[in-house]
C-alpha cells in the first residue's frame, strides 16, 4: 500500500492533505496483536459507560494542470455521509451517538494551502480563487471562539501523526497535546468526552489532465503519476485525557464524483480491528 504524502507547493497531489496529513504513516494492515487486542477490548468496554459524539470533515478536489479545485457541494455532502454512516456503525455496535458536528472543509489544510486553490460552490459554477479560512460547512453554526477550538484540534492531530505507526501495532493512546481550553471548549459543543473524529478526502483528474497525459509532454507524463483516491481516516479522541485512543484508514468504496452523496457512503470494516469484522 502505497504511503501518502503532502500537498506540494504546486498543488498537484495524490490525495488532499486532510487524509495525506493525517496518514502519512498508515502503510498496510497488519494482524492485531494480542497485546493491541487487550487494549481494544478495553477500549470497547469503556465506550460502553457514555455516549459519543462525532466530528466528520469532507474534502473532495479536481486535480488540473497547476492547480486544484475545491469541490464545496461534494465536500460538504460527503462529510455528511461520512459521518452518517459512522453513526449507523456505532449504533450496531451498541453506542449512542450524541451528536454529529461538521464544522469545515477541507478542515485539515492549512490557510496558505487553501488559499492556493480555487473553489467551486456548486455543479456547473465558475472555479474562483478561495479567500476563506477557514472553510465552513454549510451547517457550522458556531463562533469563531468554537471554530478555532476546532481547528486547534485538526492540527494537533496532524502534530501527532508520527506516533500513529506504533500506537497502530499495539493499541496504546498517542498524547494528543490540545490546550486545554480547546479541548473544554469541544467537550461542551460535543457533550462528550469521547468524539470520533474522521476525515474524508477524495481527487479526480479533470479531462484535460488525462488529455494532457496522453501526449508526450513529460511534464504531464508525470502527472499522471499521481493517481485519484478516496481514502477516510478515524480517530478516536479522549478529550478528558487529551489522547488518542485509536486510529483507522481505509478507502471510500463509493464514487463521490457522479454527483453529491446522499445518505451513507460505501465503505468496508470502518471500525475494525476496534471492534473486528
Amino acid at each position: 500500500m502505497a504511503t501518502l504524502f503532502n500537498l506540494s507547493s504546486l498543488k498537484m497531489l495524490t490525495l488532499p492533505l486532510a487524509i495525506a496529513a493525517v496518514t502519512i504513516f498508515s502503510g498496510c494492515a497488519t494482524t492485531t496483536s494480542p497485546e493491541a487486542r487487550s487494549a481494544y477490548d478495553k477500549t470497547q468496554q469503556n465506550l460502553k459507560s457514555q455516549s459519543v459524539s462525532i466530528i466528520s470533515d469532507g474534502c473532495v478536489l479536481l486535480v488540473e494542470i497547476g492547480n486544484d479545485n475545491i469541490m464545496y457541494k461534494q465536500s460538504d455532502a460527503v462529510s455528511v455521509a461520512i459521518a452518517n454512516t459512522l453513526k449507523d456503525k456505532l449504533n450496531e455496535k451498541g453506542l449512542t451517538v450524541s451528536n454529529v458536528s461538521s464544522p469545515f472543509i477541507c478542515g485539515a489544510m492549512t490557510q496558505k494551502e487553501l488559499g492556493e486553490m480555487d473553489i467551486v460552490m456548486t455543479e456547473g459554477a465558475k472555479d474562483v480563487l478561495n479567500t476563506n479560512y477557514p472553510i465552513l460547512s454549510a451547517n457550522n453554526t458556531f463562533d469563531g471562539v468554537t471554530n478555532q477550538a476546532y481547528l486547534n484540534l485538526y492540527t494537533a492531530l496532524v502534530n501527532v501523526k508520527k506516533e500513529y505507526a506504533n500506537s497502530q501495532k499495539t493499541g496504546s493512546n498517542t498524547a494528543l497535546n490540545l490546550d486545554a481550553a480547546s479541548l473544554n471548549t469541544i467537550r461542551q459543543t460535543e457533550g462528550t468526552n469521547k468524539v470520533f473524529v474522521v476525515f474524508a478526502a477524495a481527487n479526480k483528474q479533470s479531462f484535460g489532465l488525462r488529455l494532457a497525459a496522453a501526449s508526450t509532454s513529460p511534464l504531464a507524463g508525470a502527472l499522471m503519476n499521481r493517481a485519484p483516491g478516496q481514502d477516510y481516516a478515524i480517530h478516536l479522541v479522549n478529550l478528558a485525557t487529551s489522547q488518542v485512543e485509536w486510529t483507522k484508514f481505509g478507502k471510500i468504496e463509493s464514487e463521490v464524483f457522479k454527483k453529491p452523496v446522499t445518505g451513507t457512503i460505501v465503505t468496508k470494516k470502518i471500525l475494525d480491528p476496534l471492534y473486528p469484522e
